[in-house]
């Protein structure tokens, strides 16, 4: 066999392993545990995101704090990164403290704010606060994303550690 004839063979190989390689990554379901920290940007198979560094606030567009918690904000930017359309939902981005305490950041009161819903076009990026009460001795709380798959299952799950 020729020298030629042998680094074609070779250069086959690679690509034909190299194929392989991304199909098996890219089949079935999986369950990989991404952690992050505020201002890191998080990257998903449609989207990244990113959540700033929280801070407690007094009071923010006449939202009341219950007794016992306090206010948090803190600015999330999300940015679709597919080739098509995609839908955003703020409750898409659970709110984790404690052992087993988790919840939402509140609705939308004024257009600065992460709205509950809203289409983003490939390229195109959404910035808004998120606020949520959380208890008054919380200083460490997890903004968590579940992916979801075309076939119903769980993709990845990511956590972002953020701190008072």
């Amino acid at each position: 066999m020729s020298k030629t004839t042998f680094n074609l063979y070779r250069t086959v190989l690679c690509v034909l392993t190299l194929v392989a390689a991304l199909l098996l990554a890219g089949c079935g379901g999986s369950d990989a545990s991404i952690r992050a920290e505020a201002s890191e940007t998080v990257q998903t198979a449609l989207f990244d995101f990113t959540c700033d560094t929280p801070r407690v606030v007094d009071g923010y567009n006449n939202i009341t704090t219950p007794d016992g918690e306090k206010l948090v904000i803190f600015m999330m930017t999300v940015t679709n990164t597919s080739n098509e359309t995609y839908d955003i939902f703020k409750d898409d981005f659970q709110i984790q403290w404690g052992k087993d305490d988790f919840g939402v950041a509140l609705d939308a009161v004024d257009d600065v704010m992460m709205p509950d819903a809203t289409t983003l076009q490939p390229g195109e990026s959404l910035s808004g606060w998120m606020l949520v009460n959380l208890p008054q001795d919380t200083n460490d709380f997890v903004v968590a994303y579940q992916e979801m798959l075309a076939d119903g299952s769980n993709g990845n799950a990511y956590f972002v550690d953020l701190s008072l």
